[in-house]
């Protein structure tokens, strides 16, 4: 294959540690040339539409990919073979490795869908999860009570959360614990009275999102910074990438690779 002759933007990010289980996700085949790709929970669903639509033009690459929680992802990238790493969070602090931006999320805040509340401030937000608001009467909505949901420790979509609405405050201690992206729209969808937190990829009808500040999250008001609780998408390694990784990790920076991205997050730059 012709590799893309296009470059990537190299910026040097740190990390963190947190623990969860990997799920293995596909096995290659030996016959084909293997890219190991893998993905937090928050970011499975945009990497499996981005090697959906590569693998149509390049027949002879598999990709083995897992998913899991943070932490368990990225000591994956320092197990000594080359795996790259789809992910919405980036912690400050931690050993230097190499980041290529390639998108962003919105963290939408979900609720059952029986709740007839439209939206919350970042303020109000704030308070139920910090245990000082406890009935969805005090925000506006129906009589009773707040049931509270988190990520658990280490997730990389906790992390962002807890950056963009709390600050250094803790989470309520009575906040129950959703495992991964899929246990937290499960939650809250069979639970009334629930409010939790999830990437806008995992958004459908089984639950109720709320405005943020009067805007909802959409491609459209992430890529426009309307909505306020945004995080940057990455592809991070631990060496710079060459042949068809740098070939894949190239493409999605490209035109067609972003207008995947936008389908159901918000691209870089509008293709």
């Amino acid at each position: 294959m012709r590799r893309a002759k296009r470059t990537l933007a190299i910026v040097a990010f740190t990390l963190v540690s947190c623990s969860t289980q990997a799920l293995p996700a596909s096995t290659p085949t030996s016959d084909a040339v293997t890219l190991r790709v893998y993905a937090t929970t928050a970011t499975f669903p945009l990497l499996n539409d981005l090697i959906s639509d590569y693998a149509e033009t390049h027949a002879y690459i598999r990709f083995e990919t897992r998913a899991g929680g943070f932490q368990i992802m990225f000591e994956q990238l320092t197990s000594g073979e080359q795996v790259y790493l789809v992910t919405n969070h980036l912690p400050p602090d931690s050993e230097p490795i190499l980041a290529w931006p390639i998108g962003q999320d919105g963290i939408a805040v979900i609720v059952h869908p029986d709740n007839s509340l439209t939206g919350l401030s970042t303020d109000q937000l704030r308070s139920i999860y910090l245990g000082h608001i406890s009935n969805w009467q005090d925000v506006g909505g129906a009589d009773e009570s707040i049931i509270v949901f988190s990520r658990e420790d280490g997730s990389g979509t906790r992390a962002e959360f807890e950056r963009l609405v709390m600050g250094e405050r803790l989470t309520r201690q009575s906040a129950q614990v959703a495992p991964s992206s899929t246990a937290m729209v499960s939650s809250v969808a069979e639970q009334s009275g629930a409010i939790g937190y999830v990437s806008m990829s995992y958004l459908d009808d089984s639950i109720h999102t709320l405005a943020i500040d009067g805007t909802l999250p959409t491609p459209d008001t992430v890529y426009d910074n309307l909505y306020p609780l945004r995080s940057t998408l990455y592809v991070i390694g631990t060496v710079e990438p060459e042949g068809d990784y740098y070939d894949f990790i190239g493409w999605i920076q490209s035109p067609e690779g972003q207008s995947v991205v936008g389908e159901q997050n918000a691209p870089l730059l509008r293709p």
